[in-house]
């Protein structure tokens, strides 16, 4: 009777996985990306260009980063050719 009892239980438990899986699952994830999806589109802002009369050039400069390589973290070595 406790191995036919099992049996039902793994079988109810697959059938609600089963079920979970092709309906409630789907469902959940179209959620989820619907709300991602806005988040993302509602950040995204246009900055409108200042009044600028036509043909002015502004240029933006970005920061260049510092080179990673230190002086006191090792030497410059000449390689010669090997004949």
């Amino acid at each position: 009777m406790q191995l036919l009892r099992i049996i039902l239980i793994l079988v109810v438990i697959y059938y609600v996985a089963r079920f979970f899986i092709r309906v409630i699952f789907p469902f959940l994830f179209q959620r989820y990306v619907n709300k991602r999806t806005g988040n993302f589109s509602g950040k995204q802002h246009y900055s409108k260009p200042k009044n600028r009369r036509e043909g002015e050039i502004t240029i933006n400069y970005i920061n260049k980063k510092e080179k990673k390589f230190s002086k006191d973290k090792g030497e410059y070595i000449d390689f010669k050719e090997v004949e």
